[in-house]
């Protein structure tokens, strides 16, 4: 079930934060949080898991892992501020661009794992990711190059031809920026982290520890440094996050 970290410092189920007003959150504000937030549907654990190409393009596969794996882990209200605003910039496009050149779905099998995802805006064989975020990087972020060179190598081979420029657009506030990225086949790249998620799930068995300095800013940094017990239901878990989806 999901669970909200509240201003207040106390985790509480989503149900009864719907019923609790904090000072910067009235309700009119609450209620637009957390509608369409609900819990993680079970997967069939008989399947080849589908992963997300954001999970597998991760800095840190033991995060992605634990995405999986964790349900009770809570989300800041700050944090379901920063989704609700890729939403709605993602939906303000959705009114101005044709039904058929956004969202586009792409799934590429491999041997034991699917790799899937949704392309923000395919028109005129240029592919674009949008991302909004608070501060424009001077360049683009590696992450999100790796994303947008991954939903090129889903492709057929007729298409990736045809296919003219890679593009990343950045949306603050104030600014819109755009980058232009190379393509490059990330084929084998999905494969082999695929791979290791894959054996990580089906094994119980967290992936090596990917550390950088966003390790202070994960919310599983107490889970993955030993600081709390993983969720106890967390094999139980593992199996029904087998076919997970995920963008």
């Amino acid at each position: 079930m999901t669970k909200i970290l509240c201003p207040d410092g106390i985790e509480r189920h989503i149900d009864e934060v719907r019923k609790l007003e904090f000072e910067n959150y009235p309700n009119v504000v609450l209620g637009a949080l957390l509608a369409g937030q609900k819990p993680r549907k079970k997967k069939d654990p008989n399947k080849n898991p589908r992963f997300g190409v954001t999970r597998l393009t991760s800095h840190c596969l033991r995060k992605s892992y634990y995405d999986l794996t964790e349900e009770e882990v809570p989300i800041s209200l700050e944090k379901l501020w920063i989704f609700s605003r890729g939403h709605a910039i993602h939906n303000f496009f959705q009114d101005h661009i044709p039904e058929d050149e956004q969202e586009v779905f792409l799934e590429l099998p491999f041997s034991n794992f699917s790799a899937i995802g949704f392309v923000d805006v395919f028109s005129d064989n240029v592919m674009y990711e949008f991302k909004t975020i608070e501060r424009i990087p001077k360049e683009p972020k590696l992450q999100h190059t790796m994303q947008v060179q991954s939903y090129f190598s889903m492709l057929p081979e007729s298409k990736q031809k045809k296919v003219k420029k890679l593009v990343i657009v950045y949306f603050s506030l104030s600014k819109i920026k755009v980058f232009e990225v190379e393509k490059r086949n990330m084929k084998g790249y999905l494969e082999a982290r695929g791979a290791i998620l894959t054996n990580a799930l089906k094994t119980n068995t967290p992936p090596s520890r990917e550390e950088s300095y966003l390790c202070n800013y994960c919310e599983f940094y107490d889970i993955c440094f030993g600081k709390k017990k993983p969720d106890k239901n967390t094999q139980i878990n593992t199996q029904t996050s087998l076919e997970t989806i995920g963008k």
